[in-house]
């Protein structure tokens, strides 16, 4: 059996997080990412879950959150290759209209923002914007980021920031994929996984799927 490293979830400082191999049921909350340059404003700390990419039974590939603590699912995930990989939801302001946001990102753009952060001359990336640039698909890195001269937000922000943070569930939003609709899309029996096969999703649950 595949050993699976189960790090942490739930919000983590740039100079610890890890890397590995309402309103919020509205797909406007979340920013996405184009080819060419993405300039944003990171808004705190990063908040990281676990997917697995999956091979549906009919041959379609697609993205489940993973359970934070380890199971029988996420053990026969792992033998079936569905490999669990770190991913981070991030608040941001979206400097194309100013509206905040949240940006999930993998190890490459976590990996940028996190030397920026560790940077004497940079330090907290809430001073500054970034600009994400994101190169045609089979790019190698696909992401690049690069700080913005450093500028203080203006206090007109601070009451549209309050009232973003207000509404915003994060761990909502990365609540794992639950084990019957996994047994669907991948043709397996839920009985055998007990327990785990009781739903946890709620009629107001958001589904996600991003790259």
């Amino acid at each position: 059996m595949s050993k699976i490293v189960f790090g942490k979830t739930g919000e983590v400082d740039w100079n610890e997080v890890e890397t590995g191999s309402g309103s919020n049921s509205s797909k406007d909350l979340f920013m996405r990412l184009e080819e060419g340059e993405n300039v944003v404003r990171v808004m705190g700390r990063p908040f990281q879950f676990h997917v697995h990419w999956i091979q549906t039974s009919d041959n379609k590939k697609r993205k489940i959150v993973s359970a934070s603590e380890r199971n029988s699912l996420t053990d026969k995930l792992e033998d079936a290759g569905f490999k669990r990989q770190p991913k981070w939801i991030v608040k941001v302001l979206d400097r194309d209209g100013d509206q905040f946001k949240v940006m999930e990102i993998g190890s490459q753009i976590l990996n940028g923002i996190k030397a920026l952060a560790q940077n004497n001359k940079w330090g907290d990336v809430r001073n500054y914007d970034l600009s994400i640039h994101r190169g045609p698909k089979g790019s190698q890195p696909l992401y690049t980021v690069t700080p913005n001269p450093k500028e203080k937000l203006g206090t007109e922000f601070k009451s549209q920031f309050d009232s973003f943070e207000e509404r915003l569930d994060l761990s909502k939003l990365t609540t794992p994929t639950e084990t019957n609709e996994v047994c669907t899309m991948l043709g397996w029996s839920a009985s055998e996984f007990g327990a785990e096969a009781k739903s946890n999703a709620s009629d107001d649950d958001f589904d996600f799927n991003f790259e």
